[in-house]
């Protein structure tokens, strides 16, 4: 399974009132351990000076992500690019050999 980092920004059309999320309980739900992909894993809110919103999920593929933010209305009025990509940190580098 992928790990996918998701982009969320204002669409350009939302205008000033951008809806909150719909259905996120459900979504919440859909996301659970032992649920089949694609999973909604965590979100992160920049400083109150960025509107985008950051999302991680785990799928097979970026359409999978797309079609879940589409069903469970999951910030609708927001432009969303799916990034794979791939986990790795200090730990990682030092591990491999030289």
């Amino acid at each position: 399974m992928a790990l996918y980092l998701v982009v969320h920004a204002p669409a350009q059309d939302a205008g000033e009132s951008v809806r909150p999320p719909t259905r996120l309980r459900e979504l919440a739900e859909a996301s659970a351990p032992g649920c089949p992909s694609p999973r909604w894993l965590k979100s992160w809110s920049p400083d109150l000076h960025d509107d985008r919103i950051f999302t991680l999920w785990e799928a097979q593929s970026a359409d999978e992500v797309r079609s879940a933010l589409a069903e469970f209305g999951f910030l609708d009025d927001m432009d969303a690019t799916p990034l794979r990509v791939r986990e790795w940190g200090p730990d990682d580098v030092l591990s491999a050999p030289e």
